[in-house]
C-alpha cells in the first residue's frame, strides 16, 4: 500500500497532487471516489499514512464524508472541502486529522503532506 491516498473526483486536481508528491518521492495511490480507495485499503496488508480526499467536487459528500469518519478511526484523513457544499459543522468533530477549504494551494499541501509523513516516519 502507498504512503498516501488520494481521492477526489477532480481527475485534474488529483493528477496534479499525485505528481507532484511523486516527484518529492512519495509512494501514491490515486482514487475518484472515497468507495473505491476504502476497498483497496481493506485488502491491503498496510495501511496508507495518510489518506487526503477532495470531496469538493463530490457527486455524493454526505455519503463520502461518513465513510471518510469511521475510517479515521483506522488512518490519518485529511479533507478538502467546499464552503459552497460543505459545512464547517458538519466536518468538526468527525475525526479529520485536517480540514482545509478550495481553493487550496496544491504547493502548500504537498509541503504540509511530506512535514505529516516524515513526522510519522521517524
Amino acid at each position: 500500500m502507498a504512503q498516501i491516498l488520494l481521492v477526489g473526483e477532480d481527475w485534474r486536481t488529483r493528477a496534479l497532487l499525485r505528481a507532484q508528491l511523486i516527484e518529492e518521492g512519495l509512494e501514491v495511490e490515486a482514487h475518484e471516489s472515497v468507495g473505491a480507495a476504502l476497498r483497496d485499503s481493506e485488502n491491503a496488508a498496510l495501511l496508507p499514512l495518510l489518506l487526503v480526499a477532495d470531496v469538493s467536487a463530490s457527486r455524493n459528500p454526505a455519503r463520502e464524508l461518513d465513510q471518510l469518519a469511521r475510517w479515521s478511526k483506522r488512518i490519518r484523513v485529511w479533507v478538502i472541502a467546499s464552503r459552497s457544499v460543505n459545512d464547517e459543522k458538519d466536518l468538526q468533530g468527525r475525526g479529520f486529522e485536517a480540514i482545509f477549504f478550495r481553493p487550496v494551494d496544491l504547493g502548500k499541501l504537498v509541503e504540509q503532506i511530506k512535514q505529516r509523513v516524515a513526522r510519522t516516519s521517524t
